[in-house]
């Protein structure tokens, strides 16, 4: 009986004019917008390449170790196009310093503001296809009792649960016809471009996206069907369905931002930039404190250079040539200040990173407040299975991290702890007048200078991803559960 009733209901629903122009608007969004996206993905794409070109040419003029500062660069992913994220608000470089420890930037917090500031094939589902469930249920129950028709149905040899049943499974297997479209196009589509190439652990993601689709559809389909059990004319279960509908899409959004600023207000600038002056202090006073300590002084007398500067990678000068004195002060400063700059490096950014993570602790808060809302649910999947949601750019900067520390203990092997002449000059203290190499001084040669890679960590992917779909498949059960329950006490009459 679940059946005949499954496959009368399927038909009916293919033939409605509702699922026509809910199918219809999805199959045009798509086809309008995956191609801009996709466009713009190869623009970043391209940028990504020229970018990590000019870092790689930069590094073979490097003469001094002092210039190596490389900045790295994020690879755009080309699952934005299913979920944007933050793609384009959060800074996708670091520039490695041994001066500075490389950290997240641009608008970290408030993320889920301007719900509708992105345009991606997610948004086509969180507004198009979650409206077109609540259509397809609003009238599944109730309107079969305007009709006279369920008085029929449930008087007959058909339980009520099977009748619930046969509903639901008609339900979301017309709702898997539009999801099914729109993946297979947006990813048709995105293949035709020729710089987009899907690697395996792409199509796993996209996979899962597909999976997190079709319970996002089935649970905004229970809550359609919640609604047709509660009300006795379709009309009135409508109206309480989109009413909800707008609820999950901005009021619980915006609304878990602004309580999750009132109850964990961020850390002042103020005292942040106390807390970053005093250390610059201690930082003076430390180097003054270690120069008296290893016994080493600045040679008095004439400081200047004979041959000042040149371009020695990154836009950096270097000293081509200099007299005694200026190299005898210069090994001092920076044999005695860099070690200091490279450790007080991390005391900065212990008191920058306590700033950031109050901005991400308000984000989580705002987050498990907005679980609420189905919507956000999903969202948060899909961003997270297209790799840009915060955590994935907090794993790219602590890649950076690590790289950082693997390009300062390099300088520090080959410039005796920052106290040889080679990093700030090319010229020996035998060639202080000179010009080595002519006009322009030979490059080091940086073939084993430790190289950035950085692949993103699918597991750590799906286990972000569990909490959020686990909450949405509840919430599923759950409106389905009431449904049945509310169902099985419907006055048919």
């Amino acid at each position: 009986m679940i059946w005949k009733i499954a496959k009368k209901e399927f038909l009916l629903n293919l033939m409605t004019f509702k699922f026509a122009v809910g199918t219809t608007l999805c199959v045009v969004l798509m086809a309008a917008f995956v191609p801009i996206l996709a466009k713009a993905y190869q623009e970043r794409l391209k940028t990504y390449g020229e970018n990590v070109a000019y870092n790689e040419a930069e590094l073979r003029k490097v003469t001094v170790y002092k210039n190596i500062t490389p900045t790295i660069y994020r690879r755009p992913s080309p699952l934005a196009v299913f979920s944007e994220g933050l793609e384009k608000q959060l800074g996708n470089s670091a520039t490695i310093r041994y001066d500075e420890v490389p950290e997240i930037s641009g608008a970290a917090a408030n993320h889920y503001l301007s719900i509708f500031s992105i345009f991606d094939a997610s948004l086509i589902f969180k507004i198009v296809i979650s409206v077109l469930a609540l259509l397809v249920a609003y009238d599944a129950i109730s309107g079969e009792r305007e009709r006279g028709t369920l008085k029929l149905m449930v008087s007959g040899t058909a339980a009520r649960h099977q009748v619930l049943l046969g509903k639901l499974l008609a339900g979301l297997t017309v709702l898997v016809v539009p999801v099914t479209i729109a993946f297979l196009m947006g990813a048709a589509i995105l293949l035709c471009f020729p710089m987009v190439h899907l690697a395996g652990s792409d199509w796993i993601r996209i996979g899962f996206m597909f999976i997190a689709s079709l319970v996002f559809i089935a649970t905004m389909y229970n809550l359609g069907l919640l609604f047709s059990c509660l009300a006795r004319r379709s009309a009135i279960s409508l109206v309480l369905a989109l009413f909800l509908w707008i609820i999950f899409v901005l009021v619980i959004p915006n609304g878990s931002v602004y309580l999750a600023a009132q109850i964990m207000p961020v850390e002042s600038e103020d005292k942040i930039n106390e807390q970053i002056a005093s250390l610059r202090r201690d930082t003076r006073r430390e180097f003054v404190s270690e120069l008296k300590r290893s016994g080493r002084s600045y040679m008095s007398g004439s400081g200047s250079t004979s041959d000042v500067v040149g371009k020695g990678g990154f836009g950096h000068g270097y000293i081509r040539s200099c007299n005694e004195v200026l190299m005898h002060n210069l090994m001092v400063r920076y044999g005695v200040g860099v070690p200091i700059d490279v450790r007080y490096a991390n005391k900065y950014s212990e008191v920058q990173y306590g700033y950031l993570r109050s901005l991400f602790e308000q984000t989580r808060l705002a987050a498990s407040l907005s679980r609420l809302s189905p919507i956000s649910l999903y969202e948060n999947v899909m961003s997270a299975l297209a790799g840009t949601d915060i955590a994935s750019f907090r794993d790219f900067i602590d890649a950076v991290k690590v790289h950082r520390n693997d390009i300062v203990e390099y300088i520090r092997s080959r410039t005796n702890n920052f106290s040889s002449s080679s990093f700030f000059t090319p010229c020996t203290k035998e060639e202080m007048t000179t010009r080595p190499g002519g006009d322009t001084a030979p490059p080091l040669g940086l073939r084993d200078l430790p190289r950035f890679t950085y692949e993103p960590d699918i597991v750590g992917t799906l286990r972000r991803v569990v909490p959020d779909l686990t909450f949405l498949i509840l919430g599923n059960v759950l409106f389905l559960a009431v449904a049945f329950v509310a169902f099985l006490r419907y006055d048919v009459r």
